[in-house]
């Protein structure tokens, strides 16, 4: 016989839906204290009749008995304290910024040994700091939400910063589509709120505001690194003047304002790159500078050696001699200029390497002096840039020359090329790579640090990195004008750009 048709299957499908549905013993969830309770419902058949006379004469041993078997607990997951009063945007960015951000802004991220991370729990007293905090991780999240910059052949394969993002972040609702106002709305109240902080230093706050400016300038090298930074920093070398005297000075130094302080040094020195200006102390005189410069090498993101860092606040005391100053003045400064520039020739970089306090038990110190290598040419391109290009220290036909710029350039480039991503310190690159690119006369090695910073983009994915890429283009287009052997001419043409630029 054959089935039934798919008329009949219709007709009998209706019918079943007019009989009256019979309840389900499904248990119904109720909450209790802080656990879930699940109970079973009597049908609505039995709440009419009321208890069985069964069940009446049981008594009440029974029903708790039934009940018993028929109950499940379940356990109310815990949100943490930190961020229960948070939205999932905000509750996202916290997590990027310990999973990511932290990571790039030392050299190695053990535990214990970044006192950043270890400001995230103190976000739930201080909106200041969350604020911030909140700020540089949406930015960092547009920066890869966006298409990255060009893709080289370095790039084999996929970031792992851009799969890790698209893996956690699908865990709190997929591809954060606000990034950028969150970003901006978090900066504008961090500000407002830094603004009041400001006006109301106290001892127990200043590490505080410190550590927030500090953010500040982490802020603008995430979106671009150009203009605020400059502001910011001024801010804090003005409350790094309150340290030096009591109540506020520290002796020794907590491990939490060494770090402040250390960051803050590396962005002052870097931040120089480009100005050209006689600059002030960094701290007073009743602050002890080396601990900090020992830090700052030591697990700082730029790991720069110390007596190199030295050497470059030394040069700060000294002016442009290509601004006008003429005669016995301007000897002067070369004749200094000539001095920082032996003794950066001078350091060596495996015998530092000898009395390096390593920053993990994984150290790798032949890394550390590649970078170290790279730091020592680039500290004199940095001083050599302020002396005319004819200038009997540079000139190759002199016999009193110290250095050649290209070689320098070269020297640079050499010592990088044997780090790769994934490297501790192949984040430590970009200042010696600008710095090198921009004394680069090859196109081919022009062609092959455009394509490393395109490698180091894709591997944090700071905002700083396009605007380096674009000085450089801005210096090789310079450089291509002018005749060969003529001025430094690079110098006055960033000079004239009007934007002060952090490149770090």
């Amino acid at each position: 016989m054959m089935g039934k048709s798919y008329e009949e299957r219709l007709d009998a499908a209706d019918r079943s839906s007019k009989e009256e549905a019979k309840p389900h013993d499904a248990p119904a969830i109720t909450w209790e204290s802080d656990l879930v309770v699940a109970k079973s419902q009597p049908a609505p058949s039995e709440l009419a009749e009321g208890p069985s006379s069964e069940a009446a004469k049981d008594g009440p041993a029974l029903g708790s008995e039934a009940e018993e078997k028929t109950e499940m607990v379940l356990h109310r997951p815990l949100d943490d304290p930190l961020v229960n009063d948070l939205d999932s945007h905000s509750r996202y960015y916290l997590y990027h910024f310990a999973t990511q951000l932290c990571e790039d802004m030392v050299v190695y991220d053990m535990p214990g040994a970044n006192p950043i991370r270890d400001l995230i729990p103190a976000t739930s007293a201080y909106p200041l700091l969350l604020h911030i905090i909140v700020a540089n991780a949406a930015f960092h999240v547009f920066n890869i939400s966006r298409n990255p910059m060009g893709q080289s052949a370095y790039q084999n394969q996929q970031s792992s910063c851009l799969v890790a993002y698209y893996q956690a972040v699908s865990r709190y609702g997929g591809p954060l589509q606000s990034s950028y106002r969150d970003a901006l709305a978090a900066k504008t109240n961090a500000l407002s709120l830094l603004a009041q902080s400001v006006a109301s230093v106290t001892p127990a706050n200043i590490d505080l505001v410190l550590v927030t400016i500090l953010l500040f300038v982490n802020y603008t090298l995430v979106e671009s690194g150009k203009d605020k930074w400059k502001v910011h920093m001024d801010g804090a070398l003005s409350l790094i003047k309150l340290l030096g005297e009591p109540p506020y000075l520290q002796q020794p130094m907590s491990r939490l304002r060494l770090t402040i302080l250390s960051d803050l040094l590396v962005f002052y020195v870097l931040g120089s790159t480009l100005s050209f200006s006689t600059m002030s102390k960094f701290v007073p005189d009743t602050i002890d500078l080396e601990p900090i410069l020992r830090y700052a090498e030591t697990n700082n993101y730029l790991s720069m050696p110390s007596p190199l860092l030295r050497i470059m606040l030394e040069s700060f005391e000294l002016p442009d001699s290509r601004d006008g100053t003429s005669g016995n003045l301007r000897d002067h400064i070369q004749m200094q200029v000539g001095v920082l520039l032996q003794r950066a020739l001078d350091f060596d970089p495996i015998a530092w390497s000898c009395h390096f306090e390593p920053a993990s038990p994984f150290e790798d110190l032949k890394q550390r002096v590649r970078i170290a290598s790279a730091h020592r040419s680039a500290v004199c391109i940095y001083l050599a840039r302020v002396l005319p290009a004819t200038h009997p220290l540079l000139d190759p036909a002199s016999d009193t020359a110290l250095v050649n710029l290209t070689m320098l350039a070269n020297d640079v480039v050499q010592h990088i090329s044997h780090l790769k991503p994934g490297d501790a310190v192949f984040k430590c690159i970009c200042w010696p790579l600008f710095l090198a690119g921009a004394e680069s006369e090859d196109p081919a090695q022009r062609e092959w640090i455009m394509n490393i910073l395109d490698t180091l983009y894709s591997e944090m994915y700071w905002g700083y990195l396009h605007t380096v890429k674009r000085v450089l283009e801005t210096i090789w287009l310079c450089k291509d004008r002018a005749e060969l052997g003529s001025d430094n001419c690079w110098v006055d043409e960033v000079k004239e750009m009007g934007t002060d630029v952090l490149i770090a």
